[in-house]
């Protein structure tokens, strides 16, 4: 089995941390401690644990109340105490990692937006949080920010920094090759330049495995919600260039990557570094050591490849921004798999005289797996199909040291684009059997968490949020609301509802971490540390204990210490931020889907007439043309009364095709008495295949939103009104506030 989380001669850098007199402000030097003591005093006094930001109303809602007697919450408007949701506390449970006793508090049907705390007898208020709409969008842009704060090779500008600003280190153009990765072109002690990337963690080196899966992630997100990123402004250096800020960062560290590669054979070196860890000062500070490029490996061949070969998908659409990128990317990636093919057991072990983060890997058929994947995606040749071995490759959560499951999330987005070869049942069995393994240890866990205590290992909260991703990817496929029930406890736990009562996000909370082990913000004479980084988490290993003071507790879920010695619980890492990237911000949008069903019943129940003739068809029919027209929405409008066509109107571009599309969405209604939408949703949340309704044909049925049943109170069903055009929630939308105008009903 592959260690997922061990960054070896880690116990070196903390050795090196403890024993630097670092320049930092007095708060600094004498916080730790009390952090220490404050943090043993909150776990102790502090039996509500929630998510310290808050949730999209739609948003499934769990609290934990530890070690209560109480059977009843409630839930209070922050700002005056009033009283808003009365709820029973679940069942008491014993949850073995932290020792405790839980009840889980579900306020899941509250929505309304606003600011509140939860109340239990016996215990103090909640910490706030809110439910509103993108309610992690700031949370998601500090997380990618984070990644510009750890460049190197630049200066990081008070405009785009604030008051993180500081010298640009290692510049990396003169750059030794070590022995270890001599060749006849680049003998040992010859230099290259290789610019840029990313520190990896609390140290200045870098990494081309840990980047492979941290860039990779950060495409993906991109790739499966470019809504949400083409919106958003980090105010990086390069926004403004036509690019996406998500792929303005990622490109830093493509950039650095491609440099990794040796254009004579194709091989890619394992690492960027000095041969000890830096002392823990700033950047510019750091370069007084020569920095080498070491040994080519098999496995940061692969994942060069696999990431390659997703940057050239994603960057092909940018080819006025970066021409050419897209196929050097291709080229490089396709190059690094053939090195990797001549020479598959080229694993890494540290030289002697290298002693920083190894990453190494014995195990490589994930690797493999996972860079056939995206080399078949990218070219559809059918051979690296076949070289990924499909029905032999496992879906597993993913991690530097296991990449399997990141083949599987990209076959499965791409799944109606693949060539006949490829298994689309497998690509569908894979993800959702790991969703569903995922979401039933969720379900029976008294903290409502996927994790299991084999989960809690360096940078656990790194394990829970690559569990959410991997619930995504199966709510994405079919729609099974308790897998984006179960990815949003896993971003509740490192936002708050966890053991410890820490926010594990950096700037981001009622108590997040104030003293990572990060050198910027240990030796930057800045009080709070650099916000959006996620810190590795809770685990009992304690593997720095020596160069520590005690850590509060020794179990799972609550060995955590808030201190720059605790490389082992409070290290950063930008493997570990790529997955609060991803969910933060799918979370923002899917959350957003997320449909109750009773909500659709509720306007169904409420949008009725008291009698129906041919004139309220017409200016039903007219009301719904004025309302799309006012939002710019082109669409095709249908009423029937009676089997017989009342209204109808194509807008500009509407074709037959739509006239088919309202045929088979209004017979839907006509046979199940419900709106299509509904169906739809009833359909996906028991994870069928709305493509595929039982005893119906897809020819005349359609399960997608849209249209609506006209009911006369005490009369019944007489028609339909139906929308087609737009999304089919966007179509279920129109639809209802046609007749909320028509009705003058105001709310649901």
């Amino acid at each position: 089995m592959k260690n997922s989380a061990l960054r070896e001669n880690a116990g070196i850098d903390a050795a090196t941390a403890t024993a630097s007199q670092p320049r930092v402000s007095a708060i600094k030097r004498i916080v730790p401690l009390l952090g220490l003591l404050i943090g043993v005093q909150a776990t102790a006094a502090t039996a509500i644990h929630v998510n310290q930001l808050g949730f999209a109303p739609q948003a499934d809602k769990l609290a934990v109340v530890t070690d209560s007697t109480a059977t009843s919450f409630e839930v209070l408007r922050a700002d005056n105490g009033q009283s808003v949701y009365r709820g029973e506390l679940g069942a008491a449970a014993a949850w073995k990692a932290s020792a405790e006793t839980v009840k889980l508090a579900d306020f899941s049907t509250l929505t309304a937006p606003g600011e509140y705390r939860i109340k239990v007898d016996g215990a103090a208020p909640s910490d706030r949080f809110v439910i509103g709409a993108d309610t992690y969008r700031k949370l998601n842009a500090a997380a990618l920010k984070a990644y510009y704060m750890n460049r190197a090779g630049i200066a990081l500008e008070t405009r785009y920094a604030g008051v993180y600003a500081r010298p640009a280190g290692h510049m990396d153009d003169k750059v030794l090759v070590h022995a270890s990765a001599a060749s006849k072109d680049r003998p040992e002690g010859s230099t290259i330049t290789s610019a840029k990337g990313w520190y990896d963690a609390g140290d200045y080196n870098e990494y081309v495995v840990n980047s492979g899966i941290s860039t990779y992630t950060l495409l993906a997100a991109f790739e499966h919600f470019p809504a949400y990123y083409a919106k958003q402004n980090l105010n990086l250096p390069e926004s403004g260039n036509g690019l996406p800020d998500i792929l303005n960062e990622a490109l830093w560290n493509l950039d650095w990557m491609l440099t990794m590669q040796d254009p004579h054979d194709g091989g890619v070196y394992h690492k960027l570094t000095n041969k000890t860890f830096d002392a823990m000062v700033m950047p510019d500070q750091a370069m007084k050591a020569p920095r080498y490029v070491v040994q080519k490996s098999t496995a940061a061949a692969l994942d060069f490849a696999a990431t390659m070969a997703a940057a050239s998908r994603v960057f092909k659409a940018y080819e006025q921004q970066r021409p050419g990128l897209s196929a050097r990317m291709l080229a490089a990636a396709e190059a690094a798999w053939t090195w990797a093919a001549a020479h598959p057991t080229a694993t890494f072990r540290n030289p002697p005289d290298v002693r920083t983060g190894e990453y190494g890997d014995q195990h490589l058929d994930d690797e493999f797996a996972w860079a056939a994947a995206e080399l078949y995606i990218s070219t559809r040749n059918d051979d690296y199909y076949r070289a990924m071995k499909a029905e032999q490759t496992p879906a597993t959560v993913p991690n530097w040291g296991d990449v399997n499951g990141l083949a599987w999330m990209s076959l499965a987005h791409h799944r109606a684009r693949l060539t006949p070869l490829a298994d689309r049942k497998l690509i569908a069995s894979r993800i959702d059997g790991l969703a569903a393994a995922l979401a039933s240890t969720w379900k029976s866990s008294p903290y409502r968490v996927a994790m299991k205590d084999k989960d809690f290992v360096w940078g656990s909260n790194a394990v829970v949020l690559n569990q959410s991703m991997m619930l995504l990817q199966g709510y994405r496929l079919n729609g099974k609301v308790e897998y984006l029930d179960a990815a949003q406890s896993g971003l509740d736990y490192v936002l708050g509802r966890n053991a410890t009562t820490y926010s594990f996000v950096t700037g981001f909370g009622a108590r997040p971490p104030l003293h990572p082990h990060h050198r910027p913000s240990q030796a930057d004479k800045i009080d709070a540390p650099v916000p959006g980084f996620l810190v590795g988490g809770p685990q009992a290993g304690q593997q720095d204990q020596a160069d520590c003071p005690p850590y509060p507790a020794k179990l799972p879920a609550t060995s955590y210490l808030d201190n720059v010695c605790s490389y082992a619980s409070n290290e950063v890492a930008i493997n570990w931020n790529a997955p609060l990237v991803y969910v933060s911000g799918a979370l923002d949008e899917l959350s957003k889907q997320k449909v109750d069903l009773a909500v659709l019943l509720r306007q169904e129940q409420l949008l009725q007439f008291d009698s129906f003739d041919n004139e309220t068809a017409l200016a039903l029919g007219l009301k719904a043309v004025e309302l799309a027209r006012a939002a710019g929405q082109k669409v095709a409008v249908n009423v029937t009364r009676d089997g017989l066509v009342q209204f109808y109107h194509g807008m500009q571009g509407m074709t037959a095709d739509h006239d088919n599309w309202i045929r088979r969405k209004s017979n839907l209604v006509n046979r199940t008495g419900h709106s299509s939408f509904y169906i739809h949703n009833e359909v996906k949340n028991a994870g069928g295949d709305i493509d595929a309704l039982p005893g119906l044909d897809a020819r005349d049925f359609a399960a997608q939103g849209g249209s609506f049943p006209l009911v006369v109170k005490g009369k019944g069903r007489i028609g339909t009104i139906t929308v087609t055009g737009l999304p089919g929630s966007d179509d279920h939308a129109l639809v209802v506030a046609t007749l909320k105008a028509y009705l003058k009903i105001a709310d649901l």
